[in-house]
């Protein structure tokens, strides 16, 4: 067996990220840059104001109700008609470019208004309430770099610096068997001694949430002819998953195809639980990871090596779950033997994180991950876990943190 990092090192270290293609920035939403972008331009391109109000030379005015000229009106979108002189005033609006002369904002609220005049009732501070040009993007600086994920807020920054093209690492097609004579699909009859393929359909729905794209091969049959033929489909996929097949049964299949002719396999079994019976190599040239079959055992080591492995052939700078330390509500205890990922329900107290297992943690219970958001990670060497302990806690669904009922 070998540890969880290096399992997931030894797998990265056979993946590369995929080739880049050119894409209208709305279709590069949920993908990865591959490049850094630089502005070619200023954010704010000028001064400009940042309220409604009127622009002023702030060593104008040395008292409340100091009373000002209006000299004329500055909608945004126009350009000043002149400078702002002493004792003067413009009418300004939000985002307009502000006036020679006027280094300070007074918003509408604290003024007085008349047609031609204007008392300005609050002493302004030099500056207030301007924008400067460049205070947000300065010209060409770099403003997203290559590995981040493009989302609505980096659309906004990509089309304020006008840039309508990106390039992004392609998409990768993962190929996704399901394997035993005991599993049967949807649209089959669930007789006795049968079990529903719900790890491809779980599988599947991973792939496509990180942004992978799934192939779909079925189901195989405990023997090496349909495992072979069902293999032979995935030959455009650039990562393979299967789930079962992998473990000592005479009839794992998997890890004994993995193994034969050219086909490789890197190892097999890791310090984990669940999860132990994981294998990964190539088949027909092409990297696959063997998941265990237990349907929370699947999910986990999908989450530890097939999801960073996606990420990486996506572009993704930062390829691991997000890890944060909570408290224990739940003592817990486990053998010396492996790093064990217990499924847990992470939550707000007051100021502080708090984390309680789900309940009963076995492999084959899938409604633990369910009700699960995080798991509580307790390395090899710890035996137990005491309450009110720091524990780490990894989050596979952050939406979910809510405060304690």
């Amino acid at each position: 067996m070998i540890t969880v990092e290096d399992a997931r090192k030894t797998i990265l270290s056979h993946i590369e990220p995929l080739a880049p293609e050119k894409m209208y920035i709305l279709d590069a939403l949920g993908r990865y840059l591959a490049e850094d972008v630089h502005s070619p331009i200023a954010i704010p391109q000028v001064n400009n104001s940042a309220m409604d109000g009127y622009a002023v030379r702030s060593d104008d005015i040395v008292n409340p109700e100091t009373k000002l000229t209006v000299i004329y009106d500055l909608p945004a979108g126009t350009l000043p008609k002149g400078p702002v002189g002493s004792n003067q005033a413009v009418r300004i609006m939000t985002g307009a470019p502000v006036p020679p002369g006027a280094d300070a904002v007074v918003m509408r609220e604290n003024t007085e208004e008349s047609a031609h005049e204007v008392i300005i009732k609050t002493i302004p501070k030099k500056h207030e309430h301007i924008r400067f040009m460049g205070e947000d993007i300065a010209e060409k600086a770099l403003v997203l770099k290559k590995g981040a994920l493009i989302g609505p807020a980096q659309i906004g920054v990509l089309a304020s610096i006008m840039c309508s093209m990106v390039h992004c690492h392609q998409r990768p097609v993962v190929a996704v068997l399901g394997t035993g004579d005991e599993i049967v699909d949807l649209d089959q009859d669930l007789s006795e001694g049968k079990v529903v393929s719900s790890n491809s359909y779980t599988l599947i729905s991973l792939i496509k949430t990180i942004g992978g794209i799934p192939l779909y091969l079925g189901i195989a049959k405990d023997n090496r002819q349909d495992l072979q033929e069902k293999f032979s489909r995935a030959k455009r996929a650039d990562l393979i998953l299967t789930s079962g097949g992998v473990s000592l049964g005479d009839y794992d299949l998997v890890k004994k195809i993995m193994t034969s002719g050219e086909n490789r396999m890197e190892f097999w079994q890791v310090e984990m639980k669940p999860g132990k019976p994981l294998a990964f190599g190539n088949i027909n040239g092409i990297p696959a990871i063997g998941l265990p079959g237990n349907p929370v055992s699947t999910m986990i080591s999908f989450y530890q090596f097939a999801r960073p492995a996606i990420l990486k052939m996506l572009g993704a700078d930062n390829l691991m779950l997000p890890c944060v330390k909570a408290k224990l509500k739940t003592p817990l205890k486990k053998k010396t033997d492996r790093a064990h990922y217990i499924r847990g329900i992470l939550r707000t107290q007051g100021q502080e994180l708090v984390v309680s297992s789900t309940g009963p943690q076995g492999s084959g219970i899938l409604t633990s991950m369910a009700d699960a958001n995080c798991f509580i990670v307790l390395p090899k060497e710890t035996s137990s876990a005491e309450v009110n302990e720091l524990v780490e806690c990894e989050l596979f669904q952050m939406a979910s943190i809510l405060p304690e009922q």
